[in-house]
């Protein structure tokens, strides 16, 4: 899996990517726990369920009708005011969808059943950019996490950025061009 903070930092950019100017703190906060929700389901390891379980890692809780229940229930709790309001749906959407998609675009692990309940099927993404994290940390799992962590900047940081400074750099790119066309 992705760490906890590449599921928060692309929740975070999807909320950036689906406002009109700076996202509110509730988008922001209520899309990063939509974005790491689904890995409340690490806990049931300690349940003892096989690794293939529809209830295991990466199993229901990592589904497209999960992404669905999460963002239905960040609505509810932010923005039931705006209840009818197709950027939040897409924004809450986008980012529980996200832990999936990050999840099987990882090296290592199980895939994802994107398709539970209707289908067992664990699914992996053909190019896997991203190291798994490793838990729990113990010794040599340390350089591990560094490694992951430093792919997770290359693969989520470094776009996550781009969608934070785009703005920025329409703003400044339209001033130039309209300065350059004062100028005879």
């Amino acid at each position: 899996m992705s760490s906890l903070f590449g599921h928060a930092l692309a929740g975070l950019a999807i909320s950036a990517a689906t406002t009109q100017s700076r996202p509110p703190r509730r988008t922001w906060a209520l899309a990063m726990a939509c974005a790491v929700a689904p890995d409340l389901d690490w806990f049931t390891d300690f349940l003892g369920f096989a690794d293939h379980s529809s209830l295991s890692h990466r199993g229901l809780s990592h589904s497209l009708l999960a992404a669905l229940l999460i963002a239905a229930a960040a609505m509810l709790l932010g923005f039931r005011d705006q209840l009818r309001s197709p950027r939040h749906w897409a924004c809450m959407l986008m980012a529980a969808f996200s832990h999936g998609l990050l999840d099987a675009c990882t090296f290592g692990g199980t895939g994802v059943a994107f398709l539970l309940p209707f289908s067992a099927a664990r699914f992996v993404c053909v190019w896997q950019p991203i190291f798994v994290s490793p838990i729990p940390l113990s010794g040599k799992l340390l350089d591990w996490l560094l490694f992951s962590l430093g792919t997770e900047l290359v693969w989520i940081g470094i776009p996550a950025a781009l969608i934070f400074a785009a703005p920025r750099l329409i703003q400044w790119a339209r001033l130039r061009w309209q300065g350059s066309e004062d100028t005879p």
